[in-house]
């Protein structure tokens, strides 16, 4: 048989922080396949070797509508990836999956390609306090969507439950997580620079206990509930490293609050650079809020990658949140809508230094499971089973 065509339309501003979609590929690449890339002419991309990369526009009608010029652009680019002659499309969303059909449309049935419906989101419940129309039609669209897929998966247990359930599917979605590659051991001395730069972000130059909250700065996230706990600790102290869409929002956070001496914000970091950081901090603070039922079922990246860096966390006591912290013992839960909670949370850690020291020694063994070294086992094989059924 000739070499298979994969076909990732990725539907995503910046290529090269699509983390998840990058992984997939790389897999397709590892199977021998001949991997296309499709996605928007923005952000910032790569040179590949392992994969061919085309980039359209999403707006080829500058006078119409955001939601008409992507109907438009989808024309085109599922004209394009036709072309291709795919033998699998893979897409992220309901619209990278609307090409990848539209791009079906014509072909013979034998010749259709097989559909890889990667969902990095639990859409239903992000709609969850939307009026029951939106959720109607877009439930109705997501539905077909995982019926005509020949791979549906999602990005943990909690969601595929759940959407199995929604919809009441026959079997269940497969289960991907979103887990990052196994991070390096960072070396004393490197470890060492990146905490004295955490310190030095502070005036005071005595001893510091320094919780860390790392990531895009956005609501839901608890970061409020941070600064108030900051406010009823004095021992703490509290670095949050990352970026905003609305940076001048977390700025006055930080200087309005009675705590600010002991509050500091660092900017992002290259992924490259984040372990080191991380590593640098005693505690990270997971502290996701239950505005809807996606954020109810989430596996933050920033879990893994703190267990990567050798760091205990303070985490939500929601469903996978837990497993995760109880399974491997790698810190404590709390509830995330009672500052009580957070506080005791947060006092119990800077109290007990030698449960600390315990949950750092299970992060070592944690990681070396809970990285994307096993978990693309899962997606390879199922990979390898639609090679076959194209066979």
């Amino acid at each position: 048989m000739s070499q298979i065509k994969f076909v990732k339309v990725a539907y995503v501003h910046d290529w090269l922080y699509a983390n998840r979609d990058r992984r997939e590929v790389d897999v397709a690449a590892d199977l021998g396949w001949d991997v296309t890339v499709v996605k928007p002419d923005t952000g910032k991309d790569d040179e590949p070797d392992r994969y061919k990369l085309l980039k359209f526009t999403t707006r080829p009608h500058k006078h119409l509508p955001n939601k008409l010029n992507q109907l438009c652009a989808g024309i085109r680019w599922a004209k394009e990836i036709a072309k291709l002659k795919p033998d699998i499309i893979s897409g992220h969303n309901l619209i990278g999956m609307y090409i990848a059909m539209l791009s079906n449309k014509k072909r013979k049935e034998k010749k259709k390609a097989r559909l890889v419906y990667d969902a990095h989101e639990y859409l239903m419940g992000q709609l969850i306090r939307s009026n029951a129309l939106k959720r109607k039609f877009n439930g109705a669209i997501e539905k077909y969507v995982i019926k005509h897929s020949d791979l549906p998966m999602f990005v943990n247990d909690s969601i595929c439950d759940a959407v199995k359930k929604d919809y009441s599917l026959s079997e269940r979605p497969l289960c991907v997580r979103n887990l990052p590659y196994l991070a390096p051991e960072i070396p004393s001395d490197v470890k060492a620079a990146a905490r004295k730069e955490l310190e030095d972000l502070f005036e005071d130059k005595g001893e510091k206990f320094i919780v860390m909250f790392h990531g895009q700065f956005r609501s839901g996230c608890s970061m409020e509930k941070l600064v108030k706990a900051a406010e009823a600790i004095p021992s703490m102290y509290l670095v949050f490293l990352g970026y905003a869409t609305n940076q001048e929002y977390y700025d006055n956070l930080v200087k309005s609050s009675p705590a600010h001496a002991r509050i500091a914000i660092h900017g992002a970091v290259p992924q490259k650079e984040l372990w080191k950081y991380i590593a640098a901090a005693d505690v990270e603070a997971v502290i996701i809020e239950n505005k809807n039922a996606s954020y109810y079922y989430s596996l933050p990246n920033k879990l893994i990658e703190s267990v990567q860096a050798l760091t205990p966390v303070i985490g939500s006591d929601y469903p996978e949140i837990k497993a995760v912290i109880e399974k491997y013992n790698v810190g404590i839960t709390c509830k995330p809508e009672e500052q009580v909670s957070i506080n005791k949370a947060i006092e119990y850690m800077i109290d007990n230094r030698d449960f600390i020291t315990k949950c750092r020694i299970n992060c070592a063994s944690a990681k070396t499971e809970l990285c994307w070294e096993n978990e693309r086992k899962t997606l390879s094989d199922a990979f390898s089973r639609l090679e076959k059924s194209i066979c």
